[in-house]
């Protein structure tokens, strides 16, 4: 039997991360196909292929489970992604190794699932046993593809590829066998019915985060509940990480007694000593905004007076850091040209190389994101990344990102591959609300993503505020759209009025759309308004408080022509007011007052 070249897939990838209502169903499910698929690479490693992707040994430290964020020597394991190829020498059967690495994958997934089943049993409904089996059992899928390296191996790996795209294409819609009469279906999945009981132990229900109408199916139990409860910053103590930061620095007696108020009350607490930014407060964040105290206690049943809790351990903390902007970033990254640069690639060994290139990067990518710039990492899969991060530190760390990944990844692209076609890393980051719910912001960071894919080498940012709508902007590397938003925010927080800039945009509303003027087909007709619309601008940046300023002066460049034009300062208005939002989240202590000075007389 000659070598094969084997292919292996895990899904659903998109649909099964995604079904989330917390930080810690989103983590875990990534988390889990990174491990199903850890299982699969050791197993492959274990029967004598040579792993591709990842580019890991046999004996290899990373090959073995991990249950949490950290292994035992204190770092993370390394992330693994959902697609697995190999390299099986002569004399090893594809479809038995494909069947084994399939019995090593389920056999994780199911200790994984009965280590939650075990915990959770008074969460679950005496007659979910059956429903729990087959809702395990049908939750992931295996695809597996091989074909002879007899030949060339670039067109040998497209062909299995493309045998993996089609038998996903044929989706089994299998019934269910077992059900729950009179059951409610589950909140993050409503094909699946959910397994838990109507009675809940108050104490397994409080660790994790189980609503009063919130029901869970057996995956969805398995994501919330399969790693420790204090491991989990929510997305409120992500979008509030540098306003603590700032409150940590000046007014650390006011957060200290907040802090020592949250014990006694036994709130939430987030443990995770390898995030500097989680340390100096502890707990859920939803104690440190006032509106969301109210709920917290009732959800908690905290007895107290909610109200005299925001008085006298919240109004203290702003009257020195102000209150915390609501608002968090959910940022996307993926890689350009990917597939020219693999086709690029003739053997398994150069292929190996540019895996451990990937492997690389995507290790660094935790600490660029938790460590450096206050966020939380969900996962990082090669090329693909996703993130939360307070919104000050979504921009430089999207700048981060691209540049390390262009240091790590380009130069293991291979030699025939020309500068401008080396791989580079598309960004894009979403701008929510907290309570805008985690699929929102999901959708909002995709699109994001999106956006920014469909110029390649950019960073696209999109704002969705409550109040004003989307506001989008792109921007291309290496022409420092980052750079750009940080000097327009110090722009926005220090020199240019709000004001004005929704005066520009109610200058662009009153003025004919560029098309109206276009089918007249004038000339002289297109440069008038040009001129009008310049006129327009200039004047009302000339009105500026507090001093007036110029088109250079706020980087607008209006072109000769009125359609080009009109789109310029569309763009620019988008895009200030994206860095007017990041600006607005910058955390900014306030002068603490004075005591006043008594003039003491001399005596006579």
């Amino acid at each position: 039997m000659s070598a094969h070249l084997l292919q292996i897939a895990l899904g659903p990838v998109q649909d099964f991360v995604a079904q989330a209502r917390r930080t810690r169903d989103l983590w875990f499910g990534s988390h889990l196909l990174c491990e199903l698929a850890r299982a699969g690479a050791k197993a492959l490693a274990e029967a004598g292929a040579l792993s591709i992707l990842p580019a890991l040994d046999r004996g290899d430290p990373e090959l073995e489970p991990c249950d949490g964020f950290l292994r035992d020597n204190g770092k993370p394991p390394a992330p693994i992604a959902n697609k697995l190829l190999a390299r099986l020498p002569e004399g090893l059967d594809p479809a038995e190794t494909a069947r084994a690495t399939r019995a090593a994958i389920f056999r994780r997934w199911e200790a994984i699932a009965e280590r939650v089943r075990a915990r959770c049993r008074g969460l679950i409904a005496e007659d979910a046993d059956r429903v729990w089996k087959e809702q395990i059992a049908t939750a992931i899928e295996f695809y597996a593809s091989w074909a002879p390296l007899d030949g060339d191996y670039a067109e040998t790996r497209k062909k299995l590829d493309r045998a993996i795209a089609a038998r996903k294409m044929l989706r089994e819609f299998g019934q269910w066998k077992h059900d729950r009469a009179r059951a409610p279906k589950s909140s993050l999945d409503g094909g699946r019915v959910s397994v838990l009981a109507e009675v809940r132990p108050t104490s397994l229900v409080r660790d994790y985060r189980i609503g009063r109408g919130e029901q869970l199916d057996a995956v969805g139990l398995v994501k919330r509940a399969g790693g420790e409860p204090e491991q989990f910053p929510s997305i409120l103590n992500i979008a509030l990480a540098a306003w603590i930061d700032v409150a940590a620095r000046h007014a650390a007696g006011e957060l200290a007694r907040l802090c020592e108020r949250a014990r006694e009350l036994r709130l939430p607490r987030v443990s995770r000593p390898d995030l500097a930014w989680a340390l100096a407060f502890p707990f859920t964040a939803e104690a440190l905004v006032a509106s969301r105290v109210p709920p917290l206690f009732a959800e908690l049943d905290i007895a107290g007076d909610p109200e005299a809790f925001v008085r006298h351990e919240l109004r203290p903390l702003y009257r020195v850091v102000g209150e915390p902007s609501p608002y968090v970033a959910c940022r996307g990254a993926d890689g350009d040209r990917m597939g020219k640069t693999l086709d690029a690639i003739g053997d398994p060994g150069a292929h190996r190389t540019f895996s451990k290139a990937l492997a690389g990067f995507a290790a660094e990518v935790r600490t660029i994101v938790e460590q450096d710039h206050r966020g939380s990492l969900v996962y990082a899969g090669g090329d693909d990344v996703l993130a939360f991060l307070p919104v000050v530190d979504a921009v430089p760390c999207a700048d981060a990102l691209r540049r390390r990944f262009e240091q790590v990844v380009g130069p293991a692209a291979s030699a025939e591959t020309r500068e401008e076609e080396r791989p580079t890393l598309s960004v894009g980051i979403g701008i929510g609300h907290v309570m805008d719910g985690m699929a929102a912001l999901l959708e909002l960071g995709r699109a994001a993503e999106r956006l920014a894919k469909t110029r390649r080498n950019a960073l696209a940012v999109i704002l969705d505020k409550r109040s004003g709508g989307r506001r989008q902007w792109l921007g291309r590397w290496p022409s420092d759209p980052a750079g750009r938003l940080k000097e327009d925010a110090r722009l926005v927080a220090e020199e240019l009025s709000t004001k004005k800039i929704h005066e520009i945009a109610t200058i662009l509303r009153r003025l004919p759309e560029p098309a109206r003027v276009a089918a007249i087909e004038s000339e002289i007709e297109s440069e008038s308004w040009r001129r009008v619309l310049e006129g327009e601008v200039r004047r009302a940046l000339f009105r500026n408080e507090p001093k007036p300023l110029t088109l250079d002066d706020v980087h607008l460049e209006l072109s000769e022509d009125y359609t080009n034009a009109h789109e310029a300062v569309a763009r620019w208005v988008d895009r200030l007011l994206i860095a007017r939002a990041i600006a607005e989240a910058e955390p900014r202590p306030k002068p603490r007052p004075q005591p006043s000075e008594k003039t003491v007389e001399e005596p006579a």
